[in-house]
């Protein structure tokens, strides 16, 4: 005869370490489905370029792992601020700021606030411009600044809000 209360001692033992591996198991699943992706740290500074606010430029950072997402803002042609919003990723929603790491200071002329609207770039186009391609804006950098492979200039984002003044 066995007894029952044994029994059910028994089987209360065998099942509570099952129950928590399924709830441990249940939470990383919910865990694993929230809005994930990288973790943004805010980033902004003040550019010049040789001592004097640069028109029309927007500023870039690329990892240089090649891994994560590119963080990219215009920069005030008044001020010379910037403030940097990265892309997420593939399906991952974007964010302000970067990723903590190591990044490439890259710049691209035609950013910024005096950058002209897509309602102008079509103008350009139209038989007012007898169909020629714009003019592409003159970079107020260097030529080297224009390409993560050739950007000398190398910053960190670290965890927590950055601020990164340059001058190139």
């Amino acid at each position: 005869m066995v007894n029952r209360s044994a029994f059910s001692m028994l089987k209360f033992s065998m099942f509570k370490p099952v129950h928590a591996l399924l709830l441990g198991a249940v939470a990383l699943v919910v865990a694993g489905c929230g809005a994930g992706g990288p973790s943004f740290n805010p980033v902004g500074g003040k550019l010049t370029v040789d001592g004097k606010v640069p028109a029309n430029v927007q500023i870039s950072f690329y990892p240089v792992d090649g891994k994560g997402p590119i963080a990219s803002g215009n920069v005030d042609a008044g001020t010379g601020r910037y403030d940097l919003t990265s892309s997420g990723g593939v399906g991952k929603p974007a964010g302000k700021g970067a990723v903590a790491g190591k990044y490439k200071v890259v710049l691209n002329a035609g950013g910024g606030a005096g950058a002209a609207s897509p309602e102008a770039m079509m103008a350009q186009y139209s038989g007012n411009n007898q169909g020629k391609a714009p003019a592409a804006p003159k970079a107020a950098f260097k030529k080297e600044y224009g390409s993560a492979s050739t950007s000398p200039k190398e910053v960190e984002v670290k965890s927590g809000a950055n601020s990164i003044d340059l001058d190139l």
